[in-house]
């Protein structure tokens, strides 16, 4: 299984991130995933999340959203976490607001690790504890050592 120190860099979190509604929060991710220089066509990443919401929100309930894309423009799976100023509409699934966001990408062909990311994903952010810690955590660095504890 992949660990979480090897897909995110602590450059890739941030809080308190503004945003008027999912599509700002989407590239407001986009951005932060490519200042991590892991992207090379933000663009087409943003436009493959874009592709993968229309199919259904990645809003999975409780506030959390793990919008994700197997797209060209990825030589490596990464993550971005975010933790925004106030929460959007995501049409998550309960109908909460999102205010914590899991972004995921990685490279077409790689789908099993990729799905195998996701359920990792989807345990711990099923944990109230750990929503509550990503939600107290004073900067990006912090944010990223969470997930990194859990490794």
């Amino acid at each position: 299984m992949i660990n979480f120190e090897t897909i995110l860099k602590p450059s890739c979190a941030a809080v308190r991130v503004a945003a008027a509604n999912k599509d700002e929060a989407l590239e407001a991710t986009v951005r932060l995933l490519a200042s991590g220089g892991k992207v090379s066509d933000p663009a087409k990443l943003l436009e493959d999340i874009r592709a993968r919401e229309k199919l259904s929100s990645t809003g999975i309930g409780e506030g959390v959203a793990v919008p994700h894309a197997l797209c060209e423009a990825i030589p490596e799976t990464v993550l971005a976490v975010l933790r925004l100023a106030e929460p959007v509409d995501f049409g998550a699934i309960d109908g909460s607001p999102v205010d914590l966001i899991f972004m995921m990408a990685g490279p077409r062909g790689e789908t099993t690790l990729h799905l195998k990311l996701l359920s990792k994903l989807a345990r711990l952010l099923h944990d109230e504890e750990f929503r509550k810690a990503a939600r107290a955590a004073p900067d990006g660095d912090a944010l990223a050592r969470l997930l990194f504890e859990r490794d």
